[in-house]
């Protein structure tokens, strides 16, 4: 059994790294008005002028990509950013949120959970409902990234069609709100959490992650990697459970059938 258990695993591990492996650009690099004197830089890959959804991707950490016409620079490690080609083999767009010019090298909690931010997530929203007039947009956001989707949430939870929290940062530390305040109705807006087990990263611990859901009655999966990770830095790494290390594509599937309706969520 033991030896059947490890075998799944390495399977499992070779799809997930199947599903990050780096390829050459084949998105399109797009600058936009957001706010008085700023761009918002996005980055759009998609197989199709109507895709079902319209994943848009906010990074962890302090969020900048350096977008150009290659793609991102930085954070390719990043969870949502190494697997965002997956929702392009889906039939889905794949969008890639940077930071706003006037923040090039990076964002805090403080601007995340901010009119300005807010101003920018909404600019990329208009543009791409405008671009895809029939398709519906989520906005999935991974650690940090979680933060400006939670802000677009509570702002206005009509901006998007669905939020998606993985490994949100529910703990305030150190002068990091992360999503700690969020509150939103769960029960009239479409939102899933998805946390990590054995995510050893403060900040995100999974029973943060769970009571963040509870209290606003979101819906909740759980799943249980326990690959990378190991230090203190390395824990709340993109290579750790906190990352979904080994798991993307349960990971990704699970959120690709909660979009559709394919499957319950598996509580725990």
């Amino acid at each position: 059994m033991k030896r059947i258990l490890i075998a799944i695993g390495i399977v499992l591990l070779a799809a997930g790294s199947r599903a990050s492996e780096p390829a050459g650009p084949a998105g399109e690099l797009v600058s936009l008005p957001s706010r008085d004197g700023v761009t918002q830089g996005i980055y759009i890959e998609t197989r199709t002028d109507n895709p079902p959804w319209v994943i848009v991707l906010f990074g962890g950490n302090e969020g900048a990509l350096h977008l150009s016409a290659d793609g991102p620079a930085t954070l390719k490690g990043n969870f949502l950013i190494r697997t965002a080609r997956y929702w392009v083999k889906q039939g889905d767009a794949a969008v890639l949120v940077d930071t706003p010019s006037d923040y090039v090298n990076g964002i805090d909690d403080g601007f995340r959970l901010g009119r300005d931010s807010f101003s920018d997530t909404e600019a990329v929203v208009k543009a791409l409902r405008q671009r895809f007039p029939m398709s519906k947009v989520a906005l999935v956001g991974t650690s940090r990234g979680t933060v400006s989707v939670g802000n677009a949430l509570e702002r206005d939870p009509g901006v998007a069609n669905a939020f998606v929290l993985t490994s949100p940062v529910s703990i305030a530390q150190r002068g990091k709100a992360g999503v700690s305040g969020l509150d939103a109705d769960g029960t009239k807006v479409r939102v899933l959490v998805i946390s990590n087990q054995h995510d050893a990263c403060p900040a995100a611990s999974f029973y943060g992650g769970k009571r963040l859901a509870e209290r606003n009655h979101f819906e909740f999966i759980a799943v249980d990697s326990s690959e990378g990770g190991g230090d203190k830095q390395a824990d709340c790494g993109p290579h750790s459970p906190h990352g979904f290390l080994g798991i993307e594509l349960q990971v990704l599937g699970a959120i690709n059938g909660w979009l559709n309706n394919d499957r319950p969520p598996a509580t725990q």
